[in-house]
């Protein structure tokens, strides 16, 4: 029997998938499924820690670089309690650990992503900028053997790009930038607050925001924000305003470094 050309690979993998996002801007069955067995390898095989199966910024950091990335801006360099309020603000179901190598009653502050808020996460990356993570997903299968949860399978290595999104979610970035000026407001609006009470010499109780119901939702006034300081806050509008930290000239910064594959054309 002749090899099958690449086209017909091709043809085969696209009727396996499908497209892979559906009207309502949620992820098929299917592409739970790949996104939770992507948790499921992390979990495994990424500084694996058994007391903690959950996704931690550290393992996402190493997992992002195998597959062509590099995240570490936000999952080395930023403050657990903003990559906290991050995951909230997103919907992103996490739990939180105590840091490693610290005194084991440590307050947990540490974020880790549970199964169902990693496809979350990573659906909404997909939207918001499927020029970096569609090459993520296709080297992970490609790279990684990704078992299908569902049934045990490995997932086929060849995930085609018009299974995928080719350019981003308007109104996903809109809401990007809505909650961007929202937490830039926010933190000036204290840091002014603040700066009244210490002429007056009154103590100060904090106040802020908190998450709204995942990108589609908002940020309100409805719970105090003291527990996480100015520079979270800060870090926080940080990433909302550039969440693919792109460069000044438009380039992706987490695809720079580790990206061996040659770029995909505009």
């Amino acid at each position: 029997m002749p090899a099958e050309t690449p086209e017909q690979e091709t043809q085969e993998a696209q009727q396996y998938w499908g497209y892979l996002v559906k009207q309502d801007k949620c992820g098929t069955d299917l592409l739970n499924r790949l996104l939770r067995g992507i948790a499921n390898h992390i979990s495994a095989t990424v500084q694996p820690d058994e007391n903690c199966p959950d996704l931690t910024p550290s393992q996402l950091a190493e997992f992002y670089k195998s597959v062509g990335g590099d995240y570490d801006v936000l999952f080395i360099d930023t403050v657990p309690n903003s990559i906290s309020f991050i995951y909230k603000s997103l919907g992103c179901v996490h739990s939180l650990h105590p840091p490693k190598g610290v005194d084991k009653y440590e307050d947990p502050s540490i974020p880790a992503l549970k199964p169902q808020g990693f496809v979350t996460w990573q659906t909404i990356q997909l939207l918001l900028g499927p020029e970096e993570h569609v090459p993520f997903l296709q080297n992970a299968v490609k790279k990684f053997d990704i078992t299908d949860p569902a049934n045990g399978k490995v997932f086929p290595k060849l995930l085609p790009p018009e299974c995928l999104p080719t350019t981003p979610d308007e109104d996903m970035l809109t809401w990007y930038d809505s909650v961007s000026q929202r937490l830039q407001a926010d933190a000036e609006a204290v840091d002014a607050e603040q700066s009244d009470r210490a002429q007056l010499g009154a103590p100060h109780y904090g106040h802020g925001l908190s998450p709204g119901p995942g990108p589609v939702g908002h940020l309100s006034r409805t719970e105090s924000y003291a527990s996480t300081d100015d520079d979270s806050r800060y870090a926080a509008a940080k990433y909302f305003s550039n969440p693919l930290y792109r460069s000044h000239g438009g380039r992706p910064t987490i695809i720079r470094r580790y990206s061996r594959d040659p770029p995909r054309s505009p």
